[in-house]
């Protein structure tokens, strides 16, 4: 094969790993990585090129050797600087020869034309860590009096029946007997967790990954836990919550008209008190509903818990005390649904929460076939019964029978 044949040839090669060239650079802007197979070919293709580059060079050996366009830009400062500052200007000298081997090419300068589309060829500024996605602030177990527990289940004795009251009683007179009743209740230690799985070369790789995996998880073991001291129904592995338990909101307190959300919960803790339960220290409350009750004004227009600007009303995670309304600390949360509420106590006479295993973190190849394909199993679980010892001192409803517009 004479020179003009190779040369023939050596064009065809480098316009078909122009094409190659381009598609990996799409790839690596699509995928954010080069395929295997575009990898190849271009691997193969250049070996093609390469091979018949010496060839030329050979058969030219008594010709003057010159730098390529490639090597001439690579070396150029001014070129290379204008690559990484992304401004300024660059001056490339260029020889007889280099431009006609530019003119012949045609091709034009791109990333991937000069396999930058390669990993590693051009760097890239990454940010360090993984940014997490939006997580609403847990609440619920901070209003709760907790304590650990070594047993699988925990019981407690409650009155059923309480004493007659005391009567006075004449001199020498026979006493009133009294009498009580007294029964058992017990609730069963449940357990929340989950898991998930991954690849033991990723999270060697990817230190950060494990990272942001070792805080989610026992996030969302928290998160589902808020849910179910609040909700849960006590059927299955579900705990029994707060507001399963607690005693109905008693809607014939409310005048006939001209009451709101504020009245209502002034309405639920006189009947906690009327009932002689244990006085409340908190209202759960959804987020709506307490920038409804926030923003609510008097006839005047002014707001009804008054200005704005006083940072104990922010309703944030930045208040410098708590938001509270006839004493009661008010919990804005996402994790009771709008429209409904819950007033209560947190005295440990009331309720408290029995842990029997804090949250804990494993991970583990022991599963399955993890161990021969380098897989690994990360979880994350928690065990915790809890305790209503007082339901009568928990009050829920709900707001949508407020009027229209309170």
């Amino acid at each position: 094969m004479d020179v003009k044949e190779l040369q023939t040839e050596l064009a065809t090669l480098r316009s078909e790993l122009k094409s190659y060239f381009e598609k990996a650079a799409e790839e690596q802007r699509t995928r954010g990585t080069m395929l295997e197979e575009t990898k190849r070919q271009i691997d193969k293709l250049q070996k093609q090129v390469d091979a018949i580059d010496l060839k030329l060079v050979d058969r030219e050996v008594a010709k003057p050797t010159h730098k390529s366009f490639e090597e001439t830009c690579k070396e150029n400062e001014g070129l290379q600087q204008l690559l990484r500052d992304r401004k300024g200007t660059a001056v490339i000298r260029l020889e007889g020869k280099q431009v006609s081997d530019i003119m012949e090419r045609k091709t034009t300068m791109t990333e991937g034309a000069f396999g930058f589309a390669t990993t590693g060829v051009l760097q890239i500024d990454r940010i360090p860590g993984v940014t997490q996605e939006a997580r609403q602030t847990l609440k619920i177990r901070d209003l709760l009096f907790a304590r650990p527990t070594q047993m699988s289940v925990v019981d407690f004795v409650k009155v059923s029946t309480a004493p007659s009251k005391a009567s006075p009683i004449a001199e020498a007179s026979e006493k009133f007997q009294n009498q009580t009743v007294f029964s058992s209740a017990s609730e069963r230690i449940r357990t929340i967790a989950t898991w998930i799985p991954g690849t033991k070369q990723l999270l060697d790789d990817l230190p950060e990954l494990l990272g942001y995996i070792q805080v989610a998880l026992p996030y969302y073991v928290n998160l589902a836990e808020e849910t179910q001291l609040l909700s849960g129904d006590n059927t299955g592995e579900n705990l029994h919550g707060l507001i399963t338990q607690a005693s109905s909101f008693t809607t014939g307190l409310l005048p006939s008209s001209g009451w709101n959300r504020i009245d209502i919960i002034g309405r639920a803790i006189q009947q906690i008190s009327a009932s002689n339960e244990i006085d409340p220290t908190f209202v759960v409350l959804n987020t709506n509903d307490w920038w409804s009750i926030r923003l609510t004004k008097d006839n005047f227009g002014r707001y009804i818990l008054g200005d704005p600007q006083q940072p104990s009303l922010g309703g944030t995670n930045f208040q410098p005390v708590p938001i509270n309304v006839f004493g009661l600390m008010m919990v804005p949360t996402t994790s009771i649904s709008q429209g409904t509420f819950l007033v209560g106590s947190g005295n440990p006479a009331a309720a408290e929460i029995r842990d029997r295993m804090e949250m804990t973190v494993e991970i583990s190849t022991q599963h399955m076939d993890f161990f021969t394909k380098n897989l690994i199993a990360i979880r994350a679980e928690k065990r915790l019964a809890l305790i209503v010892k007082r339901p009568g001192s928990f009050i829920t409803g709900s707001f949508s029978t407020s009027p229209a517009g309170q």
